[in-house]
This record gives structure tokens, C-alpha cells and sequence, in this order.
């Protein structure tokens, strides 16, 4: 039998029955954190120890989830074991929107370094800390493209097919000074043209890519003008018409009989386009491009009747003619042979523009509600467009409508407010078009009732700027109108040798078209 010894001197101590009992079953709750006032005590008869640490899981109050953090879980998302507002390399991403995973965690440009600890993800040169702000109203990083992949993991962040590495290669460069960097804006030089169809190429040799050349401070060389083989009887509008991917041509002046319009296949070869017929006078020709924002339809067709103050809606087929489609206000508005145009610079919300032979400018929406611009009684207007709202390039043009006035030999510019201003920039103006890139030039050759064309490559240098047509010819009778930073100028252009004969321009367009002699 065992039995206590006491050392001599010493007091026994006497202790109740069951108290060490007691402190054993005490000692593991001291440990425990104390339950709130809020918390329902509940009873676990469960034995299950995952990590094992000897403490029940249920009992383990310290790391409810068991993942050996000693983390409670109360601020932990999906059980990764770290905070799921963390941003480890504090670019303002954080580590879960850049892709962390304890299996594996992504790694975008492949540098061995996981997008949550990596400053630059897409190894494009640009901070990720720059390129996820500013965040989208549903609180996701920044995606300027709208492609689903965010500035910070996407090589071209403004989808213009120029990498940000080139965009962004110097600091974050804004070369208009526009408020947004390069590698965002989709017309880094505010020269009218995307970035997109300029790309890195260098149309006017002086050294710098289109993408960020506003100028173009070289003219082009002597172009080859082909006329088409194929004749056409009394041809007098032109346009291009994107819908069957050819040009659209009024014939048949003065009496549009039997037929008003054709369009040219692409052997050369012309057909009648639609039913209507019987229009006097010029006939000039506006249609719809793709990318407009008017609500108006690819392909459709506008063009007057030779009836004061109508104008006729054609559907893209030709099918649906709509005579008149608008009758403007009040009595002696002109004729539409002044010009029409659809806007294609946003400017002038995509509505079709029209300048009457009477001086008055009118905008008409997609509904055919017409709206007045401005009124220059008695001038003839002719030839017109809307200038994209381009200060760099185009100077005091830059968003106005402007229309020739062949007759004074000046060029009209009226504002969104409606104010006019004239220019005489030396040329009698029969029509107007911006020099599109890639796009072929057509135009009409009263003269000789052909229709006239030139490559598209041969208008490169000067892509961009302004084409006047004049009627009469003493050379070519076309002008390159263009800004140089102070003055509005214009240079005529030539003729290689070998070009068909010029003889009296009528309308002339640009269009993404080849037609026979004049090829893609």
C-alpha cells in the first residue's frame, strides 16, 4: 500500500475530495476562447481530429477550419487560409482578382513570378498598379477594350493592334495631350484616323509611325489615273456602296430615264440599281457606312428628285424606294444638288447632312425629322463632308461641315452652333472627300462619261487630309486640302504618264472597292 511521506517540519495539506478531478478538466478550457454573449452553447459528440493537434475539431475553436493558420476562418475566403482582401504587392489588385491559388497560382507572362506578386503581370512594361484603375462601375479593373481581359494582363489594352510595350514604351506617354495615354487611345495623334488602320508604318517617310504622326509633311508623287473601260450614259453622283462591297453611280442626266441609278460590278459591268426614275437635275448620292451612329442601315441610299426641298430613301438592295422620304419645311429650299453626306464623325450624331442649291444646311435623323443648321441664302452649296473633330490635323475645320461654294471659289465651314466662316483656299469646288487609307479613288469624268479611278496606295502619303475636286481642268483638278499647324494650304496633285485623259469632274468618293481596270 502506498503511503505519503512528509518531510519533517512540513504541514500536511489537505485537499477536498475530487479536486484534482476538477483542475483536469479546467486546464483545456483556459485555452479556449470565451463564447460571446450572442452564441448558443451547443453539445458535440463528434471525435473527428483533422489536424491532428489532439483537440476535436468541433472543440478546436481556435482554427475552426483546420488548416493549421490558428486562424478563427471569420475572415478567410473559400478556405484558401489567407485573407481574401490581401494584395500582397500592393498594386490595388487584389491576390484573389490576380489568380492566387494554393494549387497553383497563375502567372501570366510566364516569368516565373504569380500575378500577385508580380508588379508588371503581363510583362508589357506598365504597372499593374496604373493599368487596373480606373475600376468599371461594377467595381472590376480596368478593361479599355471591353475584350474580358483587364488592362493589367492585356498586351493591347486598347485592342488597336499596337502592343502597350510600344504604346507605353517611354514612361506612359499622351502624344495629343488628350487626357488618356497612348496605350488607351485608339487615335493616339488626334489626326481623325484610328490607331488600328494607321498601325506602325510610316506612309509619309519622315520618320515616324502613322499611330503618332499627325502630319503628313510629305506630298505624294504623280498618280496613274485608269479610266474604266465600260461606258456610261451621262453618269453624274458617285459613291461607294459598302453593302455589295462597289459604288453606286447616278446616270441617265438630266431626265433619270429609264432608271436614276446603277451600281458597277467588279468586272466593270454596270446594273440598274433601283426603280426610280424620272428625277431631273444633278443627282448626287450619299450612303450609309458601317460603324455609323444614326440607327441608319449599312448600304442605304439617299439622293434628291429634283423636287424643292426632297430628298428619297433607298434600301441597301435597291429594293425599297421611299419617294420622298422628307419634304423640308417651308417653300424654296433648293435642290438637292447641292450634296448629301452622312456624318461619320459622331459630330453630328451619324444624321444625314444635306446643303440645298439655295444655301440652306439642314440635319435629318433616322426618323426623317429635319433640323436646320444654317442658311446662306442664294449660295449655291456643292460638295460636302463633316470633319472629324481632329484639331491637330485639321486645324478650324475640325468638327464643322464644310461645303464649296463653286461659284465664289470659296469654302464654307459651319460650326455645331451654326456659325459660318469662309475660306478661299484658291479652288472652285465641285466636291469634297476625305482621303481614306487603302481605299481606291473613283470619280466621275463627265467629259468623256467614263468613270476614272486611281490605287488606293498611291494616296497614302497624304492619307488623312482633304481631297477638293474642282470641274474645270487645267492638270488633274484635284487638291490636297490640309493644316500645316498655322494656315490652311492646298497643293494640286499630278499625273503619271500614261493616264487616261481628264476631262470635266463630276462627283468622286473613296471606297474599299476594286472594279476591274482599278483593282483591290
Amino acid at each position: 500500500m502506498f503511503q505519503s511521506r512528509i518531510p519533517p517540519g512540513k504541514r500536511a495539506m489537505w485537499y477536498p475530495p475530487g479536486m484534482f478531478l476538477r483542475i483536469a478538466l479546467l486546464v483545456p478550457l483556459l485555452a479556449c476562447e470565451p463564447f460571446a454573449a450572442s452564441e448558443t452553447k451547443t453539445t458535440d459528440t463528434s471525435t473527428t481530429d483533422t489536424q491532428p493537434d489532439d483537440i476535436k475539431d468541433s472543440a478546436d475553436l481556435r482554427d475552426s477550419d483546420n488548416d493549421d493558420d490558428d486562424d478563427d476562418d471569420t475572415d478567410e475566403t473559400e478556405d484558401t487560409g489567407w485573407d481574401a482582401t490581401t494584395d500582397t504587392d500592393a498594386d490595388g489588385i487584389t491576390d484573389l482578382e490576380e489568380g492566387r491559388d494554393d494549387a497553383g497560382s497563375r502567372d501570366t507572362d510566364g516569368d516565373g513570378i504569380a500575378d500577385y506578386l508580380d508588379e508588371d503581370s503581363d510583362g508589357d512594361g506598365l504597372l499593374d498598379l496604373g493599368e487596373a484603375i480606373p475600376r468599371g462601375s461594377d467595381g472590376g479593373v480596368a478593361d479599355t477594350d471591353a475584350d474580358g481581359v483587364p488592362d493589367y494582363l492585356d498586351t493591347d489594352s486598347d485592342g488597336d493592334g499596337i502592343r502597350d510595350s510600344v504604346e507605353g514604351a517611354t514612361g506612359i506617354p499622351d502624344t495629343d495631350a488628350d487626357g488618356t495615354p497612348d496605350y488607351r487611345d485608339t487615335d493616339t495623334d488626334d489626326d481623325g484616323l484610328l490607331d488600328a488602320l494607321e498601325g506602325t508604318d510610316d506612309w509619309d517617310g519622315d520618320g515616324l509611325d502613322n499611330w503618332r504622326d499627325a502630319y503628313n509633311d510629305n506630298n505624294i508623287g504623280a498618280l496613274v489615273f485608269t479610266a474604266l473601260t465600260t461606258e456610261f450614259n451621262s453618269p453624274i453622283g458617285i459613291d461607294f456602296e459598302e453593302a455589295a462591297k462597289t459604288v453606286a453611280v447616278s446616270v441617265n442626266y438630266s431626265g433619270g430615264s429609264p432608271y436614276a441609278l446603277e451600281t458597277i460590278l467588279p468586272d466593270g459591268s454596270h446594273v440598274q440599281f433601283s426603280s426610280l426614275s424620272g428625277v431631273t437635275d444633278e443627282v448626287k448620292i450619299a450612303t450609309v457606312r458601317s460603324g455609323g451612329s444614326g440607327g441608319f442601315t449599312t448600304g442605304e441610299l439617299f439622293v434628291g428628285n429634283g423636287t424643292d426641298g426632297q430628298i428619297v430613301r433607298i434600301s441597301a438592295d435597291g429594293a425599297t424606294v421611299t419617294n420622298p422620304w422628307v419634304d423640308l419645311p417651308n417653300a424654296n429650299n433648293g435642290l438637292m444638288r447641292g450634296s448629301l453626306y452622312i456624318d461619320r464623325t459622331g459630330v453630328w450624331g451619324g444624321e444625314l447632312i444635306v446643303a440645298t442649291t439655295d444655301g440652306e444646311v439642314w440635319r435629318i435623323d433616322n426618323a426623317g425629322v429635319p433640323m436646320p443648321i444654317a442658311d446662306l441664302p442664294g449660295i449655291h452649296l456643292e460638295g460636302m463632308i463633316t470633319v472629324p473633330d481632329a484639331p491637330t490635323r485639321f486645324g478650324p475645320l475640325a468638327g464643322t461641315i464644310i461645303a464649296g461654294s463653286e461659284n465664289e471659289g470659296l469654302l464654307y465651314s459651319i460650326a455645331t452652333d451654326g456659325t459660318v466662316t469662309a475660306y478661299n483656299v484658291g479652288v472652285a469646288v465641285e466636291d469634297i472627300d476625305i482621303i481614306m487609307p487603302f481605299e481606291n479613288f473613283f470619280g466621275v469624268n463627265y467629259g468623256t462619261s467614263k468613270i476614272i479611278g486611281v490605287r488606293g496606295d498611291g494616296f497614302l502619303p497624304i492619307a488623312g487630309d482633304i481631297l477638293l475636286t474642282q470641274e474645270s481642268v487645267s492638270s488633274v483638278g484635284l487638291y490636297r486640302l490640309y493644316w500645316d499647324g498655322v494656315d490652311l494650304r492646298t497643293v494640286e496633285l499630278t499625273a503619271a504618264a500614261g493616264s487616261d485623259t481628264i476631262g470635266q469632274w463630276e462627283h468622286t468618293t473613296f471606297a474599299d472597292a476594286g472594279i476591274a481596270e482599278v483593282p483591290d
